[in-house]
C-alpha cells in the first residue's frame, strides 16, 4: 500500500485535530495462543475491543478477511501521531496478531490482506521495552517486541488517545510504565 504521509507540520496539525479520539482495536489471535500466559484474553469484553480467536486449521478453509484500518507488524513505517487520522470517524481500528513469535507467519497465511481498502502497515519505534518475562525453551526470543497488551496501549499513546485501561490486568504494567516512562513523555503522556 502506498504510504502518503504528511509532512511533520501536518503531523502535528491532525495529531492535535484527532486527540481525544478512542483507539478500537481487533486483535486476531492464532489458535495456540495459551489463554493463561495471553495478556489480552483478560481484556475480553472491554468497549472497543473485538478479540477475533480463530479455530484450528482445516484443508481448503477460506482466508479471513482484514478490515480497513492500521496493522501492526515489524518492519513497517514506525507508527506516528498523524497515523490517528488514518483510523477515520470511528470506522477504522488498529489490527494486532496475537501469537507467539514462532506462530505469527502461520498465522498471516491464513489472513487476507489484499481485500482491505485501506489497510496501513505501521511498527512500533524500537525504543520501547517490553517487561514481559519472555523465556523460551524451543526457540530464541526476538531481542525486541512487546506483549500484546504493551503494544496496545503504546499505539494508544502514539495515536493521542491513551487507554491506560488496557493495562488494568496486566501483572507487569507498572514496570512496562517505568520502562518507558521517557518514550511515553516524549508522545506526551506522563501517568499522574
Amino acid at each position: 500500500m502506498e504510504d502518503t504521509r504528511p509532512s511533520p507540520g501536518e503531523e502535528e496539525q491532525l495529531a492535535a485535530d484527532t486527540a481525544g479520539a478512542r483507539v478500537d482495536f481487533l486483535v486476531i489471535q492464532d489458535y495456540k495462543e495459551n489463554r493463561r500466559k495471553c495478556t489480552v484474553h483478560p481484556l475480553e469484553g472491554t468497549e472497543g475491543l473485538e478479540i477475533m480467536r480463530l479455530g484450528m486449521p482445516t484443508p481448503g478453509e477460506e482466508l479471513v478477511e482484514v478490515p480497513s484500518g492500521i496493522l501492526l507488524e515489524v518492519d513497517a513505517p514506525e507508527l506516528v501521531p498523524a497515523d490517528a487520522e488514518l483510523l477515520g470517524d470511528g470506522e477504522g481500528r488498529l489490527i494486532l496478531l496475537d501469537a507467539t513469535w514462532v506462530r505469527l507467519a502461520p498465522l498471516g497465511r491464513r489472513l487476507c490482506f489484499e481485500s482491505a481498502p485501506e489497510l496501513h502497515r505501521r511498527s512500533l519505534p524500537g525504543d520501547f521495552r517490553t517487561a514481559y518475562p519472555r523465556h523460551s525453551k524451543l526457540f530464541e526470543d526476538p531481542g525486541g517486541g512487546l506483549a500484546s497488551v504493551e503494544a496496545m496501549f503504546a499505539s494508544t499513546v502514539i495515536l493521542g488517545a491513551p487507554r491506560r485501561e488496557l493495562l488494568r490486568e496486566y501483572r507487569w504494567a507498572p514496570d512496562f510504565l517505568e520502562l518507558n516512562r521517557e518514550v511515553f513523555i516524549r508522545y506526551g503522556w506522563e501517568e499522574s
